[in-house]
């Protein structure tokens, strides 16, 4: 199987040379890497019919994927300088969603391991039938590569979700997040060294019709901004958080504590990661908010509402973020918010 697999890696590859460039000098390694692990997987598990079925799902998601890279990277000028993205759609019968993402590595941190991503699909179909996305992911500083682990959930995440064909979003949205975790947990060869360890929190959420589903692993955040009150949708998993859920500390308290970035639970870690799933009907005017740690860590909950009921997307990631900073910038920030309209 040796041979079989040389060969199927070769091939593998020669089609990546479909993708854009500078999609592929920057994700080529990992893919492979990813590759070969799968095959392997799928080899031992069910032998040839197994390798025929992995091979019928690899053109499948080429097919896919490369006609996605070709597009953002055609937009790539638009939607990625100097950290940001934005997005706006108004569909006949579909939510009107204006969103902007920010992302700083902050004051104290040297570089960013943050990462992010908006999808809002321009066909109306696509719209419908799947919704639009925000993904936020925090490299975790205590593991190898907390830049590529992040980089590479947002990704993955992105794309299996919209290559699910299932009608149930939720289930959907989890698989994506699922298949995530597990191409991080391979172990990667980075630069000549083994990277075994590779860590990061996910927060992914969809709004679909008049519903938010949001799945999360990790302590970076969901939020629906209701009439200036911000209401917290996903679950930290983090020490600090559970004291606050018993009632043994404050969220201030917990904010200034010496353990208020240890996390319980991360994507990396193990294959089968246990990843929570909320769902929340969206009111016409509610402001959704995507957020890593390096914000609510230093920005009450109370000011990150109000500064966002007060501008409009692209203000308030920008207002968020130097917020943060003036609070002292010890983490990496990242910022999505959307402003949602019913009609």
């Amino acid at each position: 199987m040796a041979l079989a697999l040389a060969c199927s890696e070769n091939l593998y590859r020669l089609l990546l040379y479909i993708y854009p460039k500078k999609f592929r000098r920057r994700y080529s390694r990992e893919m492979t890497l990813v590759f070969r692990a799968c095959w392997r997987e799928a080899e031992q598990q069910a032998g040839m019919p197994g390798l025929i079925s992995f091979w019928s799902f690899i053109l499948y998601e080429l097919t896919i994927t490369v006609c996605i890279e070709h597009y953002r990277a055609a937009l790539a000028q638009l939607r990625h300088v100097l950290g940001v993205e934005k997005e706006h759609i108004m569909a006949n019968g579909l939510p009107s969603l204006e969103v902007f993402a920010r992302t700083d590595k902050g004051i104290k941190r040297p570089n960013n391991e943050d990462s992010m991503t908006s999808v809002v699909p321009q066909d109306e179909q696509v719209m419908a039938q799947k919704g639009a996305m925000f993904v936020v992911a925090d490299g975790l500083g205590g593991h190898d590569a907390g830049e590529i682990a992040s980089d590479l959930v947002v990704r993955i995440v992105s794309e299996s979700y919209y290559q699910d064909t299932s009608s149930e979003t939720g289930a959907a949205l989890v698989q994506a997040v699922r298949q995530a975790n597990i191409a991080l947990s391979h172990s990667i060869e980075l630069e000549g060294r083994s990277v075994k360890s590779m860590g990061t929190t996910c927060i992914a959420a969809v709004v679909q019709g008049v519903t938010l589903y949001v799945a999360n692993v990790g302590d970076s955040r969901a939020y629906i901004v209701r009439e200036g009150k911000a209401q917290q949708i996903s679950q930290d998993h983090s020490w600090v958080a559970e004291q606050v859920r018993s009632g043994a500390m404050t969220e201030a308290e917990a904010r200034k504590h010496e353990k208020s970035n240890q996390i319980y639970r991360c994507m990396g870690e193990r294959t089968d990661v246990e990843i929570d799933l909320f769902t929340e009907p969206v009111q016409n005017g509610d402001i959704l908010v995507l957020c890593t740690d390096g914000l609510t860590g230093v920005v009450p909950d109370d000011e990150i509402a109000a500064i966002v009921t007060r501008h409009d997307p692209q203000e308030s990631t920008t207002r968020l973020i130097a917020r943060a900073n003036e609070n002292g910038g010890p983490d990496n920030i990242t910022a999505v918010v959307a402003h949602v309209s019913l009609r």
